[in-house]
């Protein structure tokens, strides 16, 4: 066990990293120590560095030490979570944590659990939104029997994509990305947390439009070509049988869709956006005549937005606990968009891989 406050260093600099910055600076249990980016662009990390008081800029190298940090927040592409994560577990990182996708390939997130559990370390990874009051709620309604026995559940992100907002956004249409790459994490995530692993998937996907065009920032007007699919939809069957319908899709102009609905025998729960941390759960029961708002659960000593599933890994290294298993879910999650992807390139059904044995592994 270590002694508070944990000492934090971010990896990678991007967009995410201030939300991530803000919420751990709120916290007593961490000190954000160091920060670094892996890209070339000169003085982002000084400048995120002085945006959030953070003491130290070091390259990527220097940050992965434990002498200086006991916790790394990696931030970077996906493509480079995997090598970054590695050499952070390698350098004897007490404790690591990834935002999603965790890897590019479920073998790859199934060989970082393993090293995680051989090494020690204790490792999380994105989305931490089940961490978050409304899954929280939701899950505690579930236990109570609130709804029954649940019989299935449906889940749609369907938006018009990250270029009318993100400035960069041909990272969210690379190959391994799209919205089942990007966006999918944090509904699977949650519906795992409440209804259990997936097992198997059908689907369809396609990109229906190639050429995007930029709304956001200095680009704006340019266009980019698409290599992931645009839109995906998706039948899974979690591991007790139910049935859960998925669309995720930057192909929609709008919806009126419940981002994520649960049905039970004798109601029905309605979730907010998973993407986000906050939001009411509604219920509507057959003695019901109209939805109510359930009463928010969680632990109210808990900083609520993105970096709580860091706050829970340096809460474990100073009381010496196993973190609420983040990371083995984020590895489910890769294997599941992957099987998506096999199951409507193949038109078959395809079964979900198992993750690796659990360990210290959140």
């Amino acid at each position: 066990m270590l002694n508070p406050p944990i000492r934090v260093g971010i990896l990678g600099c991007g967009m995410v990293a201030a939300e991530y910055a803000t919420t751990l600076a709120s916290s007593d249990l961490v000190t954000l120590v160091a920060c670094a980016d892996a890209d070339a662009e000169p003085g982002r990390a000084a400048a995120f560095a002085a945006t959030h008081a953070i003491p130290r800029v070091m390259d990527a190298t220097r940050l992965l030490d434990p002498d200086a940090v006991d916790v790394v927040v990696v931030l970077t592409p996906p493509a480079t979570h995997a090598a970054l994560t590695h050499a952070a577990i390698a350098a004897g990182i007490p404790a690591v944590w990834v935002e999603k996708p965790l890897t590019a390939s479920p073998e790859e997130a199934f060989d970082l659990l393993r090293a995680a559990h051989t090494a020690g370390v204790r490792l999380g990874a994105a989305p931490d939104t089940p961490l978050a009051p409304p899954t929280r709620t939701a899950a505690t309604a579930l236990r109570d029997g609130l709804i029954g026995e649940p019989v299935a559940a449906s889940a749609s992100l369907l938006c018009p994509g990250p270029e009318r907002w993100h400035p960069d956004p041909e990272q969210f249409h690379a190959a391994g990305a799209g919205p089942l790459g990007d966006m999918a994490p944090y509904y699977l995530a949650t519906l795992h947390h409440l209804l259990g692993p997936i097992t198997r998937v059908a689907g369809a996907a396609a990109i229906t439009r190639t050429r995007r065009t930029i709304r956001a920032g200095e680009r704006a007007g340019q266009t980019f070509t698409a290599s992931a699919p645009t839109h995906v939809t998706a039948v899974l069957e979690t591991e007790s049988g139910l049935p859960v319908t998925f669309t995720a899709s930057f192909d929609a102009v709008a919806t009126r869709a419940p981002h994520l609905e649960i049905h039970g025998s004798d109601g029905t729960l309605v979730l907010p956006d998973p993407n986000f941390h906050t939001g009411p759960v509604m219920i509507r029961t057959r003695d019901q005549p109209t939805w109510e708002a359930l009463t928010p659960a969680g632990r109210p000593e808990t900083a609520v937005g993105r970096g709580m599933g860091v706050l829970d890994l340096a809460r474990c290294l100073l009381e010496g606990n196993s973190p609420v298993e983040t990371a083995t879910v984020a590895a489910h999650t890769v294997a599941v968009t992957h099987a998506i992807l096999t199951a409507a390139a193949t038109g078959t059904v395809t079964r979900v891989p198992t993750p690796a044995p659990r360990g210290r592994a959140g």
